[in-house]
């Protein structure tokens, strides 16, 4: 059996544009296993994915908050670990943090090069250290890296996240049939879109069809951003949910809606990894590299500092509904 330790911590989109890597290696590599290494908060994300043997988990934000007692925790935390000998240790990450933590297994480590990564010291962690260029999407320089590392071939036009096939055998809905899910709410307020846009386009779907608008939060900031965007329309098919979804809800509410738009975030990503017909906007980022994957059911539109008027967001939304 060989055995592989993916590192990959956070954060949502992230962890999804490491999904189609973990495809690739258990379609070519006969006979292994692989481990994810994961920030705590991100755990119940990762189940789904059938293509990860065992999930390690490690609560660095919530060790974030007591820095006093992070050496006692980190030291605990290792002596929990059942497994620790790897045949590959591979940060996909390629941050100071998590190049650290392939300290604490024992076995070949494998990242990218200094003129490849995030953090340039974090390369010094690697004993092999890949160059992929930086031009790539970020899912597809994943797919690279490890193509370099077990020396296989990938076509990277043909992608699998290797999570929608679980969903299709599960039938669980958070809303009857019938909606659309607007995910307005980011980190940064640069990567909003204005209220008055997403209103514009609910009311062009409330008119032409009958789908329910659901605009789902993360914080109560969050809520209100949902609140204002309702207030302008002020219709009763535009639905504010009663509470935070957990990542359980989310997977669920997104495979059963119609479409899915929303800014530059997490779960736009999920939504393209479930095979969803998405829509993402851009307005403080460049898709070119941080965008979803494309197809006749999933579009980028937007890039930095040039925000989409809703008509033309609306267009590519009548497009991918043809389809």
């Amino acid at each position: 059996m060989i055995r592989i330790l993916i590192i990959r911590l956070s954060s949502l989109g992230d962890i999804v544009h490491t999904y189609p890597m973990i495809k690739d290696i258990k379609d070519n590599v006969k006979n292994c296993s692989i481990d994810w290494l994961v920030d705590e908060s991100f755990k119940d994300l990762l189940k789904y994915n059938r293509g990860i043997d065992n999930i390690i988990y490690i609560p660095l934000r919530k060790w974030k908050k007591n820095k006093f007692g992070f050496f006692l925790n980190l030291f605990d935390w290792y002596k929990k670990i059942k497994i620790k000998n790897y045949d590959y240790i591979i940060d996909s990450q390629g941050l100071i943090k998590s190049a650290l933590l392939t300290k604490f297994f024992i076995g070949n480590v494998y990242g990218y090069d200094k003129f490849s990564i995030r953090e340039k010291l974090a390369s010094a962690f690697y004993k092999y250290k890949i160059n992929v260029s930086k031009n790539y999407l970020a899912t597809i320089k994943n797919r690279i890296l490890c193509q370099k590392i077990f020396n296989y071939n990938i076509n990277i036009k043909q992608i699998n996240f290797g999570i929608s096939e679980y969903f299709s055998e599960i039938k669980k809905e958070i809303y009857s049939n019938g909606y659309v899910v607007f995910f307005h709410a980011t980190s940064k307020n640069s990567k909003k879109y204005p209220y008055a846009y997403w209103a514009d386009i609910a009311s062009y779907i409330i008119k032409h069809t009958n789908y329910k608008i659901i605009l789902p939060y993360g914080n109560n900031n969050e809520m209100e951003d949902s609140r204002e965007i309702k207030k302008i329309l002020n219709s009763d098919l535009i639905i504010i949910p009663k509470k935070i979804f957990s990542f359980d809800e989310l997977h669920f509410l997104i495979y059963n809606a119609e479409i899915i738009l929303g800014v530059d975030t997490g779960l736009i990503h999920l939504a393209n990894a479930l095979n969803k017909k998405t829509i993402a906007i851009y307005t403080k980022t460049n898709p070119n590299k941080t965008g979803i994957i494309e197809s006749d059911i999933a579009k980028n539109i937007g890039n930095i500092n040039v925000i989409p008027n809703p008509n033309e967001v609306i267009k590519i939304y009548e497009n991918i509904m043809k389809v």
